[in-house]
């Protein structure tokens, strides 16, 4: 199984999927890969809340990226998205990761908060490989939803102030509660800085019957949409009306300062020209000059 799961991630290459530099199968076995100087998504929005969509639009590409080879990630959630040195997002994390076939593949995480509900033991079953359905596209589809609700949560706790070391999915932390909710169709409650139509795309990658969620590649449309509306809605508010005047004043007065000094430059260049030519050295530097030194 892992050096099965060497070969793949070797096999990948995308600037939003972390880079795998080596491996170890002696002893215990591990991986050596990129480090994620930046921290998750989740450390990395409680610095930089602003950057909430571009960093979820990465994290899609790089699922759409899996997805477009067969790959099923299996265990999508914040932490699992990572800040690299060049502050880009990248997916990492690839523990469960499996090619997509129609058999049922038991391994199952235990990150419930994430967990597509088809992918839960039925409550008040026993937990049996046969009654377990493995991750699947549409179940990374439901898992990144929850990463944008958790997301959400974070950006949420930033701006009024509350401590956003714990913002899960779900409001509640009993697991038993959690696949209640889940398993009957119900989502998170909404953030409150989540806006409608933020919230109708969550709707549509969480719904509850698998075959009803949208595919990845409409979520990297909808998200790139949302990271687009976000960049305009920060260039229009970056500055107050007043800083805008005040901006545009500075623009118009240096303009004029450097207008006025390349007309003085060119009446001295003119005056020296003459001067010259009757063999006068006195020549003076022009005001605008002697004043800038």
């Amino acid at each position: 199984m892992f050096r099965r799961e060497v070969d793949i991630w070797f096999g990948f290459s995308h600037p939003h999927l972390i880079k795998l530099f080596g491996a170890c199968h002696v002893g215990r076995p591990f991986f050596v890969c990129e480090y994620a100087t930046n921290g998750t998504l989740v450390s990395y929005l409680r610095k930089y809340p602003e950057q909430l969509w571009p960093k979820l639009l990465e994290a899609a590409l790089g699922v759409q990226y899996l997805h477009a080879r067969r790959v099923v990630h299996g265990d999508l959630k914040g932490n699992n998205i990572v800040i690299v040195s060049d502050r880009k997002a990248k997916v990492t994390d690839f523990g469960l990761s499996s090619f997509a076939s129609n058999e049922a593949k038991p391994q199952v995480s235990a990150a419930w908060h994430w967990m597509a509900p088809e992918c839960m033991p039925r409550t008040g079953t026993a937990t049996q490989e046969n009654e377990i359905v493995g991750p699947t596209f549409a179940s990374d589809v439901y898992s990144l939803g929850m990463c944008i609700v958790e997301a959400l949560r974070v950006v949420e706790a930033v701006a009024s102030g509350k401590d956003s070391t714990y913002c899960l999915p779900w409001c509640v932390r009993e697991i038993a509660v959690v696949k209640y909710h889940a398993q009957h169709g119900e989502l998170p409650a909404r953030p409150a800085v989540c806006e409608d139509n933020q919230w109708e795309l969550i709707e549509r990658v969480c719904t509850l019957e698998p075959q009803n969620r949208i595919k990845i590649s409409t979520v990297v449309d909808e998200l790139a949409r949302l990271a687009n509306s976000q960049d305009n809605s920060l260039a229009d508010t970056s500055l107050t009306p007043s800083a805008k005047l005040e901006s545009a004043s500075e623009v118009i007065a240096n303009a004029q300062l450097l207008l006025a000094r390349l007309e003085d430059e060119m009446r001295f260049g003119s005056r020296l020209t003459s001067r010259l030519l009757v063999g006068s050295p006195q020549v003076s530097a022009p005001t605008s000059w002697r004043q800038s030194k």
